[in-house]
């Protein structure tokens, strides 16, 4: 079994027989408002404050200012572990479809893939490089989906893909990346990004009648004895906390 890294979620570890496979690329999928960047943003902080793991967040669709004031909530202080150099920023929001449309960029890059990788290649030679700088142990790239946007095309969007993802698993990092849930349902069509990482956790919010709950399910972990069962979670002001032994709804 593979060595493990502390989650920081009270209740996830309990889980995925400990914690994340080291080293690996685990998938954090889910709906709008069930918590994604929380949970990233909680698994970078705690592994920084009680483990000593630098951390490194990748963000697409969202600036630095954002990020640090939804985190600040729970009262993590991304700025100060920035300015104590164990937090770095990569900022790719540049790469998003609507910045390039913006940038009227779009339309003279979309005529090859070569022009496009370009920009994933040195996405990772600026990740590689924060990662050299302060000595990383984690990394979160938050969001695929609006990596997605910009590659219209599936196969290169798959191929986009299959390079950010191999190229996070040859850091030398754990790293989540977090993506959209398409639909809301139980039943659902796998992602094709879930069949490149080691590992997928899904957070969704379920009704029952007027009954809302969040639940979160581990789908997939390699290297790790994962229970799979959907259970509740919720998010508060310490941020995301699992509920391994509570059942749905409140029933029995």
């Amino acid at each position: 079994m593979s060595e493990k890294v502390d989650t920081g979620v009270p209740g996830l570890d309990d889980l995925i027989d400990g914690g994340f496979p080291r080293d690996r690329v685990i998938l954090i999928v889910g709906g709008p408002g069930t918590g994604k960047t929380i949970l990233c943003g909680q698994f970078l902080y705690q592994g920084i404050i009680k483990n000593q793991e630098n951390g490194v967040f990748v963000s697409l669709d969202e600036s630095k200012e954002h990020f640090y004031s939804e985190m600040q909530q729970f009262g993590w202080d991304f700025k100060k572990i920035e300015e104590e150099r164990k937090f770095a920023y990569v900022d790719a929001t540049r790469m998003s479809r609507v910045a390039m449309l913006k940038e009227e960029l779009y339309k003279e890059e979309s005529r090859s893939l070569r022009g496009k990788q370009l920009s994933i290649d040195q996405l990772v030679e600026d990740l590689q490089v924060k990662i050299s700088g302060i000595k990383a142990k984690r990394v979160v790239v938050d969001t695929l989906a609006a990596l997605n946007y910009r590659f219209q095309d599936p196969i290169q969007r798959r191929t986009a893909n299959v390079d950010l993802i191999e190229s996070l698993a040859d850091l030398g990092v754990t790293s989540l990346v977090t993506t959209e849930l398409e639909h809301l349902s139980l039943e659902r069509d796998a992602l094709e990004e879930e069949f490149l990482v080691h590992g997928v956790i899904m957070m969704q919010t379920l009704f029952s009648g007027a009954t809302t709950t969040r639940a979160i399910q581990v789908e997939k972990m390699r290297g790790a004895k994962a229970n799979p069962s959907l259970v509740p979670y919720s998010i508060g002001q310490n941020g995301v906390e699992v509920f391994p032994n509570m059942p749905l709804f409140g029933k029995r």
